[in-house]
């Protein structure tokens, strides 16, 4: 699968600053000059999250849906704009971890205690990225260095018997900087199934022990070193409608980035950017007898080299991973190389921003396929943008797609892959009016991603590329100050269809949006929130619209010490993101969370 993403930053400190953008050109831009739809979501929104899982905070982000399998560590998926979850790339540090087998990202295994920021961009990005930015592109930073000395600690407790803790130190001076990070949660949880079926009634917990670290060291203002890892490990238990005589379902998620990067300046205009490293996901199950692994691993680097020219810049890039899954899977094959190639043209000039991206991915198992995107942006004056972007993306197979094994059931084979599949291919559109003033912020953009090979099931299970989808819609993001509160919101309008039968596909939302209200005063900062979400369809049935309620206060104790309180669905609201087949027949709906809270108590100097 194609792609691998390395920091390309100049500096350190540059990446951390609030006004500058990596991921929508793969170098440092300032946030103002990007054409793409983005989001930041920087430290301190992470921390006033609490418990929540990745997906939850991510929910919260324009143009996101999410679903889960039943609280956390469950299987958790998203869609950005309404596409398919495997339509994501996820990076962590520079690397994709994107599962090789699915395509998938494991979300629930990726801890927000190890997280400093993330960067959004939604829409076609396989210019950039390879193989599946169809619907966008998720880069995560996990906590890294900073000048002086400065540890911290947390603990935390919450509904459902929730304990969190974590510690770290993070330090560096002008040429060295480091940074170690370890972090805990366990939950009890509840059933996965909402049921009074005593053989899945019952608490279906999860528990993580994470650990992170990086050093980074300049040998001068041109040249660096650095090395991050992150490893996850999450233990899960869930509930299995096939199990019927077997209660205790689980799991084991192993979750590793490692990573080494290697910045140069080789002339005055030229800056070279080298990535080496690995992912590694690990997953075993228990379904009563035996543990079954699925184990599978990235080697990835990539080169990326920024050419100041007189006018504009220029980046030169290639990109190079091999993915190995375990050959105990049984799968036709077990391993398959890809190289992007890259080339990108940037111009920022007076009140005129260009992109121009074309990249060629030549994959050892589908061959060559070219993607390529234009972007104009235009500064009608010191507040207003507009801009328009046009890509195109696709996504390969994945593994499973192409090689998964069938299976006998009473004497019968059942297939369930197909080695013939082509790679999607999509076009994507769009368009954006923002508007910024210090920190007064709206924006609309307006969008449409059409997909060609799209890759269902059909009724027997088999993956085909018989159908066409088409994705449009609109959304809308604000943020102002009165005095001392703060508004903000966004909403999206959208529409997800399959073009051949003209139904909506499954889990998409027509529309959904979330709202907010924070106050601030003295030592406090009080906050109220909605999460709301129309109605979606199910294989077998219609899951209906809720809305959720949340509060959040921050108090500042002194200098060093802070309190954070969440209470989320305070109206304890009965909703379902999910259904395993038809509640109100034979299936299931996934359970979510009631009212519940969440205290932290956190010191950092």
């Amino acid at each position: 699968m194609a792609q691998l993403f390395t920091t390309n930053v100049f500096a350190d400190n540059e990446l951390k600053t609030s006004d500058v953008f990596v991921t929508a050109t793969r170098t440092p831009i300032a946030k103002k000059n990007v054409i793409a739809d983005t989001t930041t979501i920087n430290e301190e929104e992470i921390e006033r999250a609490g418990s929540s899982s990745l997906t939850d905070l991510l929910q919260r982000q324009p143009g996101i849906e999410i679903y889960n399998s039943g609280g956390q560590g469950k299987v958790s998926s998203l869609h950005i704009r309404g596409s398919e979850s495997d339509h994501v790339v996820v990076i962590i540090d520079g690397l994709r971890v994107n599962q090789v087998t699915s395509g998938l990202t494991a979300f629930e295994n990726i801890p927000l205690s190890q997280i400093e920021k993330i960067e959004i961009v939604r829409g076609a990005s396989s210019s950039l990225y390879g193989a599946g930015a169809i619907g966008g592109v998720i880069q995560i930073f996990t906590k890294k260095g900073v000048s002086g000395f400065k540890p911290y600690a947390a603990i935390g407790y919450g509904r459902y018997d929730t304990k969190t803790a974590q510690a770290g130190i993070r330090a560096g001076n002008d040429f060295t900087n480091y940074a170690i990070n370890i972090s805990s949660l366990s939950a009890e949880g509840f059933s996965a199934y909402k049921t009074n079926n005593p053989i899945f009634n019952d608490k279906d917990g999860y528990n993580n022990l994470s650990l992170s670290g990086s050093i980074n060291h300049k040998f001068n203002q041109d040249n660096s070193i650095g090395l991050n890892f992150i490893k996850s490990n999450g233990n899960n238990k869930y509930d299995n409608k096939y199990e019927t005589n077997f209660v205790n379902n689980k799991n084991k998620m192993d979750t590793q980035v490692i990573g080494f990067n290697f910045i140069n300046k080789v002339t005055n205009n030229w800056q070279s950017d080298l990535k080496i490293g690995q992912s590694i996901y690990k997953y075993n199950d228990y379904d009563g007898a035996t543990w079954t692994p699925n184990n599978s691993k990235q080697n990835q680097l990539s080169w990326l080299n920024n050419i100041t020219l007189p006018l504009g810049s220029l980046l030169v890039g290639y990109d190079f991973n091999k993915e190995i899954i375990n050959k105990s899977l049984g799968y036709d094959k077990s391993e398959r190389n890809n190289s992007g190639y890259i080339v990108g043209y940037f111009l920022n000039r007076d009140n005129h921003n260009l992109q121009l991206n074309y990249r060629v991915d030549d994959n050892s198992a589908y061959g060559k396929f070219n993607t390529g995107n234009i972007g104009y942006g235009y500064h009608l004056n010191n507040q207003w943008n507009i801009s328009s972007l046009y890509g195109t993306a696709f996504r390969a197979p994945n593994f499973m797609d192409l090689y998964y094994p069938g299976s006998f059931w009473e004497g019968t084979f059942y297939p369930a892959s197909n080695p013939n599949l082509k790679p999607e291919e999509s076009k994507n559109i769009e368009a954006s009016l923002r508007y910024q003033k210090d920190v007064d912020k709206f924006s609309v953009t307006v969008f449409q991603n059409k997909i060609d090979n799209f890759i269902q099931l059909d009724s027997s299970y088999i993956p085909q590329n018989t159908e066409k989808a088409r994705f449009e819609g609109v959304t809308f993001n604000a943020s102002t100050f009165i005095d001392h509160f703060q508004l903000f919101g966004n909403v999206t309008f959208q529409s997800a269809k399959n073009e051949v039968t003209n139904e909506r596909l499954l889990r998409r939302a027509q529309n959904y949006g979330n709202a907010g209200l924070n106050y601030y005063f003295s030592q406090w900062n009080l906050g109220a929130e909605i999460t709301a979400q129309g109605e979606k369809k199910e294989t077998a049935a219609v899951i209906p619209g809720y809305a959720l309620i949340n509060f959040v206060a921050d108090y500042k104790i002194s200098n060093s010490m802070k309190l954070n309180f969440r209470l989320n669905n305070v109206l304890n609201k009965d909703y379902a993101l999910a259904y395993e087949g038809n509640p109100k027949t034979t299936g299931f709906t996934y359970q979510t969370p009631g009212a519940s809270f969440f205290v932290n108590l956190r010191f950092e100097p």
